[in-house]
Order: structure tokens, then sequence, then C-alpha cells
């Protein structure tokens, strides 16, 4: 058999890196805090850990294309099944008819009225935010690919209902 005749093993090319391919279709039951960084990188998010060694309390402050929220992994480490993802926003509006708007248009996440001032006896006033959470479960296993898939969904998601709860745009009047 001549060189031309044997079939020539293809090299893979330098954007196909056969072990990042392997990591991205492993299915896994659990995520550690390094894991879920490294997928935080691959999305190009902004991010800050946070972490507690008294009480093993950890959270990440995320900016993903200028939505903020906050990952918090439940349960003991290093090995975490279950995270939230948290965001806050100050309506301008009635916090509790925006709620039950966002509720009945989205199903990934959702909506609720918090008042900052409620545990403060001292304070009558009420200082109300919109609170948007999701939970997200990985116990029975995911991909790398469906995490970051979920928070790219979770930032889009952000993103569209900032005007909803800060009320319609204002135009500018002509002179």
């Amino acid at each position: 058999m001549s060189q031309s005749d044997k079939p020539q093993q293809q090299e893979p090319s330098n954007d196909q890196d056969p072990t990042k391919q392997k990591a991205a279709t492993m299915i896994k039951s659990s995520l550690t805090l390094d894991e879920i960084l490294e997928i935080l990188d691959e999305v190009e998010c902004d991010y800050e850990l946070h972490e507690r060694p008294e009480d093993l309390f950890c959270y990440i402050a995320c900016d993903l294309f200028g939505a903020d929220f906050t990952i918090f992994p439940w349960g003991p480490g290093p090995f975490y099944k279950e995270f939230t993802f948290e965001a806050i926003r100050n309506p301008e509006l009635d916090p509790e008819t925006m709620c039950t708007q966002f509720n009945k248009l989205n199903s990934f996440a959702t909506a609720f009225p918090v008042d900052l001032n409620e545990d403060d006896e001292n304070d009558d006033t009420s200082d109300f935010v919109v609170a948007i959470k999701k939970m997200f479960s990985v116990d029975g296993g995911v991909t790398s690919e469906y995490v970051k898939n979920t928070i790219e969904l979770w930032a889009g998601m952000l993103h569209h209902p900032v005007c909803f709860f800060e009320g319609p745009p204002v135009e500018a009047e002509e002179e």
C-alpha cells in the first residue's frame, strides 16, 4: 500500500480542543466554585467571589452584559448541587403590580416585592424593591454548556424587564 492509499488521520484544529469538547459534554451532578467561575469566564462575565470561611457561606456578585445579579451556591461545599440566581430592581411604579405582570409573562424566574425596612422597628416607612429569583439545580446531571446557556438566558431576561420595572421610556421634547 502506498502512502497516498493509506487513510490519513485528521489532526484536530486548534479551535476544537478534544479535552475542552469532552469537558463541555461531560454530565455533572454537582459543581465546584472553580467550575462555576470557569463558566462565568467563558461567558465573559465580570464577577467577584465573596467567601466567609467561618461559616462556609459564599456568593458570587456578577455583571454580565450590564445585568447585575448574585449567584448563591447552597449546601456544603466544595460540591454544590443547587444555586439561586438573584437580582434586585428599584421600581418607579407599584412593585406589586409590576411583580404580578412579570410573573404572568415569565416562567423562567419569579419576581416579588421586598420591603427593605420591614425588619427596622424604628422606621415606619416602606422602601420596596423588586427581587427576581431563579432556583437552579444540577441534581440529576447537567453539562457545562447547559449551565452556561442558563446563565446567559438569566442575564438576557434581566435586561428585558429593566424598562418594565422602571416605567415606560420618556421621550425628549423637541425645542
